[in-house]
């Protein structure tokens, strides 16, 4: 391959790059986990500084649970809920 070419297609896969992290929806969902840093009184609670709203299951949320969150392709998170603890 040329050296134009090879520019072409390096130039190529950095827009993509750049496409794809600001797009969530090319992205497709995923889901990690976060430690709860705010507990607010419309259903959400702030994680590791993203929003999330929580599942009816997630009851009695406390500052420094650690909880899975999950963001779908169209970029809203939510949060699954607390992790057991061990012990």
């Amino acid at each position: 391959m040329s050296n134009a070419a090879q520019d072409l297609a390096a130039a190529l896969q950095r827009q993509a790059v750049r496409k794809v992290a600001a797009a969530p929806a090319a992205r497709g969902a995923d889901w990690r986990m976060a430690t709860v840093t705010a507990v607010h009184s419309d259903g959400t609670v702030t994680a590791d500084g993203i929003v999330c709203r929580r599942l009816e299951t997630y009851s009695a949320p406390a500052v420094g649970d650690l909880i899975i969150i999950s963001q779908s392709g169209a970029g809203s998170w939510i949060t699954l809920g607390r992790t057991a603890t061990t012990g």
